[in-house]
């Protein structure tokens, strides 16, 4: 038994007005922004990249990153 069915109706109501997007619906964006004013796909793109370049150096191991960062300065003191 339900002690308060005016409630639960109430409850049940407003549920499916989140599930169905009913204020997404009534109060459409203008523009599909966020509040930087970056669209969704660039801020997809940045973020794609830029996970995509940490990943590379996690797959690196220690050794191969100080053999890149010791054979990228070599030229620069041959020059000196």
């Amino acid at each position: 038994q339900i002690s308060d069915p005016q409630a639960c109706d109430q409850m049940y109501e407003s549920l499916v007005r989140i599930h169905t997007n009913f204020y997404k619906n009534k109060y459409p964006r203008l523009k599909d922004t966020t509040f930087t004013g970056v669209t969704v796909e660039d801020c997809r793109m940045i973020l794609a990249t830029d996970i995509l370049k940490q990943m590379e150096d996690m797959k690196k191991g220690t050794w191969r990153r100080l053999r890149e960062k010791f054979s990228a300065k070599k030229p620069e003191e041959d020059s000196k």
